[in-house]
């Protein structure tokens, strides 16, 4: 009971811990800026985020949000003792090699389950299989091979003296890398193992993993214990242990708990608490404390310079996204007199490696209505094919079929055909008439025909102009 209690009330002291720090969190707002953004020197950056401050995007109820979530995820990271962490760990790591010893083997099995109250005939045919099994392997027969077909177990994996039954260390640690038991009994089964690799148990990668399953709920025990200590004695906690003991007896009291760098907790702040954290009131007020504790020290956060400074580079990164949006990203998508401008002075480079075909391939029931259909795509010039389509009576609409826009070589059999001297198309069913009309071009015309890149290039224009301005403004 008493070790029951101890897990319990220290798992309490976490969830607060964590709830009320955010530990471990990923900011998506920042992960998902503009590559563009973040390419930018740090200078550039302040440059774009003094801009946006200059518009007013700084006092914007989305960005003031967006701040408020961050500093609250963050938070945790900068309240979180690593220190205490890492020596924590170091007295885990040192216990584990003890009970454990440092070596670690990377292990496969054909294994199967027997239950405890198995017959023995049955005992007596998975022997005689798993005899069959050994005998194929001693003669070179693929070990996964016979594990997929054979075994309860599919995976490797890494294990330790104490992740094992005694019956498998005694084997598995008398293994080499690459050889296999003969087949043998166990508590939960018949097993032939074979260790596939060992290593030695990393101190470092131990240290890391320790630390990140601290934040993530794993071993709370000491760390916390050990940050809110601190933080009492930094903030000088002062307990009223008169009042402490009548809540403890009565469930409730009037007049102050205790106080956290000079600010005093009551009773009935404590009973407000309470009715959102039904637990027994020993671990309601221990919860209460260590909230109270880590409110206290994220309120002097702003006296951490490294915070600080996080925080400002996170506003810059977050106001330089948003004015790039404006100035940059925006105006490249939907300015179209700047885009038809851009392309105008820039043509020469969207020119294409080899020559494509623009037009349309009439395919038509026969060759007088192919003539006709032809006639009118050319009248088009460039205009879509469903324009000409609705010219047409629905006796004649049921005779022809059109492709139209511009093509590579390669990509349609009739145009390599007929326009580009390739490989000798096949009719369409129905249609045993085909005709090309267009030409052949070097390049685009038309800034619709390479819009993507188009406005790719032209942001990246944009932003060179922007942030040139913005230099000189210095």
């Amino acid at each position: 009971m008493r070790n029951g209690y101890r897990h319990d009330k220290n798992w309490e002291v976490m969830l607060i811990l964590l709830s009320a720090l955010l530990f471990n969190c990923q900011w998506s707002i920042v992960n998902s800026q503009s590559s563009i953004v973040n390419r930018q020197s740090q200078a550039d950056t302040a440059l774009m985020a003094r801009a946006a401050r200059a518009e007013g995007l700084d006092k914007s109820v989305a960005f003031q949000r967006s701040m408020e979530a961050y500093k609250q995820n963050v938070m945790g990271e900068f309240l979180f003792d690593k220190q205490g962490a890492a020596t924590e760990a170091g007295k885990v790591l040192a216990k584990t090699r003890q009970v454990q010893g440092d070596k670690l083997l990377l292990i496969r099995q054909i294994f199967h389950a027997l239950p405890q109250h198995v017959r023995q005939v049955e005992i007596n045919q998975w022997q005689a299989r798993m005899d069959s099994v050994s005998g194929a392997l001693a003669q070179g027969a693929d070990f996964e091979a016979l594990m997929r077909r054979y075994s309860d177990m599919q995976d490797a994996l890494w294990m330790s003296r104490l992740d094992m039954t005694e019956e498998m260390e005694q084997v598995a640690f008398a293994l080499q890398p690459g050889q296999v038991s003969a087949p043998f009994l166990s508590p939960s089964g018949i097993h032939i193992l074979q260790v596939v690799d060992q290593r030695q148990r990393d101190a470092e990668a131990f240290r890391t993993a320790y630390t990140q399953q601290v934040k993530g709920h794993a071993y709370p025990d000491a760390v916390t214990e050990q940050q809110i200590a601190k933080l009492k004695s930094t903030y000088k906690f002062q307990e009223n242990q008169q009042n402490v003991n009548r809540l403890y007896r009565d469930s409730k009291v009037e007049g102050t708990l205790f106080t956290v760098d000079g600010k005093s907790f009551t009773g009935a702040q404590f009973a407000k608490f309470a009715q959102t954290y039904p637990m027994g009131v020993r671990r309601q007020y221990a919860a209460f404390v260590a909230k109270c504790v880590l409110d206290c020290s994220a309120q002097h956060l702003d006296e951490n310079p490294a915070y600080v400074q996080n925080v400002e580079s996170v506003a810059d990164r977050l106001l330089a996204q948003e004015a790039y949006k404006k100035y940059v990203q925006v105006p490249s998508q939907t300015d179209e007199a700047g885009l038809s401008a851009y392309f105008s002075t820039h043509q020469k480079d969207y020119r294409w490696q080899q020559p494509r075909f623009r037009g349309a391939i009439i395919h038509a029931a026969d060759k007088k209505t192919a003539k006709k259909v032809s006639k009118i795509v050319k009248k088009l010039k460039g205009q879509d094919w469903a324009v000409a389509e609705r010219q047409l009576d629905d006796k004649t609409r049921a005779k022809v079929h059109v492709e139209q826009g511009v093509f590579e070589q390669g990509t349609n059999a009739f145009v390599d055909d007929l326009v580009f001297g390739g490989r000798q198309a096949r009719p369409l069913d129905g249609y045993p008439v085909a005709l090309s009309v267009g030409k052949k071009i070097n390049g685009p015309d038309d800034y619709n025909e390479v819009r993507a890149k188009l406005q790719q290039d032209y942001e990246q224009y944009l932003a060179n102009e922007w942030l040139s301005a913005l230099r000189k403004q210095k």
